[in-house]
């Protein structure tokens, strides 16, 4: 009988730790702690709606075992200048095996999170970093200023007649 309600007790317990894991997992949906109001794509869905809607993407890379990455969500999260710029941007949040392996997308190496902005038709525009970070790491941003300062710069240079007339100038 003791057995038992050991077996019982060790049972509960594992699927109180379930459904624990199981609800922390969907309380970060798909912003993953980075933003439940911001509308977020996959890197593919996301560059199909950027070709089409002639919008830039801002794609942030990351890991849930990253500390770096668990120290920026809730200052990028909470911040209301990013919520309102995403509106400006298509919004790819790309978690662990989603990372892509094309070389583009980790311009000066593979740290994490990296934030890079990618022009209306899907290439990564290397330029565009954190002016305000650490130079050896162009693409890594701490905080929501920072973030904030490279969005405003990726709409300057991705948007507007200057893109327009640089990109689009061939055909017209």
């Amino acid at each position: 009988m003791q057995k038992l309600v050991i077996n019982f007790a060790l049972l509960s317990f594992v699927g109180f730790l379930s459904v624990t894991c199981a609800q922390d997992a969907t309380a970060e949906g798909n912003g993953r702690g980075f933003g439940e109001n911001i509308h977020w794509r996959t890197l593919e869905d996301g560059k199909k709606e950027a070709e089409a809607s002639g919008l830039p993407v801002m794609v942030i890379i990351h890991k849930t075992w990253c500390g770096a990455c668990k120290a920026l969500k809730p200052k990028f999260a909470e911040s209301k200048e990013i919520s309102e710029l995403s509106h400006n941007f298509i919004m790819v949040n790309l978690v662990d095996d989603e990372e892509p392996k094309d070389e583009a997308f980790s311009p000066d190496g593979g740290y994490i999170p990296r934030i890079l902005f990618l022009d209306p038709s899907g290439k990564v525009r290397p330029e565009i970093t954190n002016k305000n970070g650490n130079p050896n790491y162009k693409y890594f941003y701490s905080n929501a200023d920072q973030v904030v300062a490279g969005m405003k710069e990726a709409q300057e240079k991705l948007t507007g007649d200057a893109y327009r007339r640089s990109h689009l100038g061939d055909e017209l």
